[in-house]
């Protein structure tokens, strides 16, 4: 269940020029048997095969990161998945590395460290329903009226569902109101099936005990993949950049 988009679109351009080949990332080393516990932790469907729902996520444990990226929904099986990451394993051996899945080559799978300091919250074990504050710099703080107000314009459906601004399922959802940023989205490209009943009291938390500050916080359950959680975040209306004054430094 990752989220950090730089490992992301990394990862998504590799896919892009990669063949059957795997390649080795010289310097980046892992514990396989650390790698087989993140790889554990896949949820696959009945049959033991995966998902079409999830598009990409990550496992963690220790200093192993395993990433799968399914853009296209394919449906290879456990055996297949643990195979291709056990041949990146044993290639790159003590190193990591990434290659396309044999069985399928829409499937892209990827090991390498766990991410640190503001990419922490993003990580598949860092706790459900705890706000990291403060990740983004350089922006002032937010009011919290305003991200109420950004957060209260959000399409629902009948039942409460959070919809896109054409009132359909959507994997993402950014809203702003004056100083105030509110996005939310699934971790694995699914599409969001959380209800604001179960959402607002964990949102207004988050920005109570971020006070201004920018707030990240996840939620186990309000996406439609198994593989994928549910990130809620606020920042400032400041654009995200790394260049200039004006721009916040968003995470």
């Amino acid at each position: 269940m990752l989220a950090h988009g730089f490992v992301f679109v990394s990862v998504i351009s590799l896919l892009v020029r990669s063949s059957l080949a795997i390649d080795c990332y010289p310097g980046t080393v892992v514990d396989s048997k650390e790698c087989h516990r993140a790889l554990s932790q896949i949820v696959y469907e009945k049959g033991d095969v995966l998902g079409t729902d999830s598009k990409h996520f990550g496992y963690i444990y220790g200093n192993c990161s395993i990433i799968v990226v399914n853009p296209k929904g394919a449906s290879p099986s456990k055996r297949q998945i643990e195979s291709g990451f056990n041949q990146i394993l044993g290639k790159c051996k003590p190193e990591s590395g990434g290659g396309n899945l044999p069985a399928n080559e829409a499937v892209f799978l990827n090991i390498g460290n766990r991410g640190t300091g503001p990419y922490a919250p993003y990580e598949s074990d860092f706790p459900f329903l705890k706000e990291a504050c403060g990740l983004n710099t350089n922006a002032p703080d937010t009011k919290k009226e305003d991200c109420l107000k950004a957060y209260n314009s959000i399409p629902l459906s009948a039942e409460g569902q959070f919809l896109s601004d054409n009132h359909t399922e959507t994997i993402k959802i950014l809203k702003t109101y004056q100083t105030c940023t509110v996005h939310i989205y699934a971790s694995d490209g699914s599409n969001i099936v959380a209800t604001n009943g179960n959402v607002r009291p964990v949102f207004k938390k988050m920005l109570n005990q971020c006070n201004g500050k920018s707030g990240v916080v996840s939620m186990k359950k309000g996406v439609q993949g198994h593989n994928g959680r549910l990130f809620l975040k606020t920042r400032s209306s400041v654009p995200c950049g790394i260049d200039g004054e004006n721009k916040q430094v968003c995470h």
